[in-house]
């Protein structure tokens, strides 16, 4: 089918420690059968069916998927460091008040 974009960005927190995350992107551009100067892309490979496009569009939506699952765990893994971080910050305030 038709693609109505060039490429698809992905912002998302990286997890880096248990302190730490950091702000990060992905930029995932369609994958194509064929180089601008017309080259053919894994020339040396056979597809099944024999339609190399059809087989490098089911490519790039398993790319797609693996990538935003990707972001998505790291981002749910900075978050839970993040409030396991502020949680034994806010045990450690209170049992200095004690």
């Amino acid at each position: 089918g038709g693609k109505d974009y060039d490429a698809i960005l992905i912002v998302y927190n990286s997890f880096v420690n248990a302190a730490v995350y950091k702000q990060a992107y992905k930029v995932i551009t369609p994958l194509k059968a064929e180089t601008i100067e017309g080259d053919d892309v894994l020339g040396n490979y056979e597809f099944e069916p024999d339609d190399k496009a059809e087989g490098l569009e089911d490519l790039y939506e398993y790319l797609l998927a693996s990538q935003l699952y990707h972001s998505f765990m790291d981002g749910a893994c900075s978050e839970q460091s993040s409030r396991m971080t502020a949680m034994e910050n806010a045990s450690k305030n209170a049992g200095e008040m004690i």
